[in-house]
């Protein structure tokens, strides 16, 4: 009985400190004379929906840490949370990020839902977690250090600059760039140029209206169906298969 005893002892702390507690806030900015919204986040998910007829910029931050006790909580917040939606300029700036702890094994991420405007351009600067961009009309730029993105039904040039992870962009109407590290990339249904630099990964382009011009280090290529030319700077180690485009094939050795 002693043993079983001190053994209860010793593991109660551990399951407390092991528990994952959350808050929710929320934040929200009109949207008059602004032209940009520029998010900058660290770890965690980030969803942004473009809405017909808004005038706000509304923000849902769940914030999420694992590592401390519940009396320890807010007093955490206070300290490392840095959550700010404010207008400078004509820009409004939207800051989700949790300040790293030295003194404890803290796990702390910012999941984070932000509804806009669908016709304001849009910056992201994000640290890691997947990212969901759907419905907007003005336009994004994403310079992203790892995790998945799926960009989905946007209007306006695309331009994304990633360090990892899977990338799908499907239904945009204007021109994409990537700039990637490693990841499998899939594009499809483009009203635009397509322009790709990779590192390493799977690339699958189709059904393009446009040209698509493409330089890669290594993994397999599939392209389908483009209106336009294709241009490829470097194919880099995989398999290469074009078919379906109704313009000149250019591949540099």
């Amino acid at each position: 009985m002693r043993i079983y005893a001190a053994f209860i002892l010793i593991f109660l702390p551990i399951v407390a400190l092991a528990e994952t507690l959350d808050e929710t806030r929320q934040l929200e900015l009109s949207a008059a004379s602004i032209q940009t919204l520029k998010i900058q986040c660290g770890s965690g998910f980030l969803t942004t929906i473009g809405v017909k007829g808004s005038d706000r910029i509304r923000a849902t931050a769940q914030i999420e840490v694992k590592g401390i006790q519940e009396n320890e909580f807010q007093k955490y917040l206070e300290k490392q949370l840095l959550l700010t939606l404010e207008k400078q300029g004509r820009d409004a700036v939207l800051r989700a990020d949790l300040k790293k702890s030295f003194l404890k094994k803290i796990e702390a991420k910012i999941n984070l839902t932000v509804k806009v405007p669908r016709m304001l351009a849009v910056t992201i600067v994000d640290g890691s977690g997947a990212i969901m961009v759907t419905s907007l009309a003005g336009g994004l730029q994403l310079d992203d250090d790892s995790g998945s993105i799926d960009i989905i039904n946007m209007e306006g040039k695309l331009k994304i600059a990633d360090g990892s992870g899977r990338i799908d962009i499907e239904d945009v109407r204007g021109d994409v760039e990537v700039q990637d590290g490693s990841g499998h990339i899939k594009i499809n249904l483009i009203k635009g140029n397509v322009s790709i630099t990779d590192g390493s990964g799977s690339i699958t382009v189709q059904d393009i209206d446009g040209n698509v011009t493409l330089t890669d280090g290594s993994g397999s290529i599939e392209i389908h169906e483009v209106t336009q030319n294709v241009y490829i700077n470097e194919a880099g180690s995989g398999t290469l298969e074009i078919e379906g485009v109704r313009g000149k094939v250019t591949t540099r050795d």
